[in-house]
């Protein structure tokens, strides 16, 4: 089952508040959003967020999590994505999803956003194959170097 990107976003959060990374800025988690697919499809053949990738500048962007928090600017982000309704979305996923966010985050979550967002950036990634603007598809994730 896929979860929507807010949850995910918020189960990265959740982990920024009890220490388990360090400095999550908006850039960060996006990166870390887009790895975490990424390896996700490639482990599982299945998509871990049901949100689509899209080729902005400083790499992938799932566009409702960038707008949630672009008032973060380059901050931390300190509070949970949250429904029309208020209410945080669901920061859990089910064991083995949160078993793998573990081993992302120890591959990952030392990065800086800055960091993550060069490595989004290298030549035969799925970023650099397709024109700004569009959609990161699948395949592109599946077939680019992560």
């Amino acid at each position: 089952m896929a979860y929507s990107a807010m949850q995910v976003a918020n189960a990265l959060i959740r982990r920024a508040q009890g220490g388990e990374i360090v400095n999550l800025t908006p850039m960060k988690l996006q990166k870390l959003m887009f790895f975490a697919q990424s390896w996700y499809l490639r482990l599982n053949g299945r998509r871990l967020i049901n949100d689509e990738f899209v080729r902005w500048q400083y790499g992938p962007v799932v566009q409702s999590v960038y707008y949630e928090f672009a008032k973060n600017r380059g901050t931390e982000i300190k509070y949970m994505a949250k429904n029309a309704q208020g209410k945080n979305f669901d920061s859990h996923l089910d064991i083995h999803d949160e078993a793998f966010m573990n081993e992302l985050i120890k591959a990952y979550g030392g990065y800086t956003g800055w960091q993550l967002s060069d490595m989004t950036h290298a030549e035969g990634g799925a970023w650099s194959m397709g024109g700004m603007g569009s959609v990161i598809t699948d395949r592109e994730m599946l077939n680019g170097k992560v």
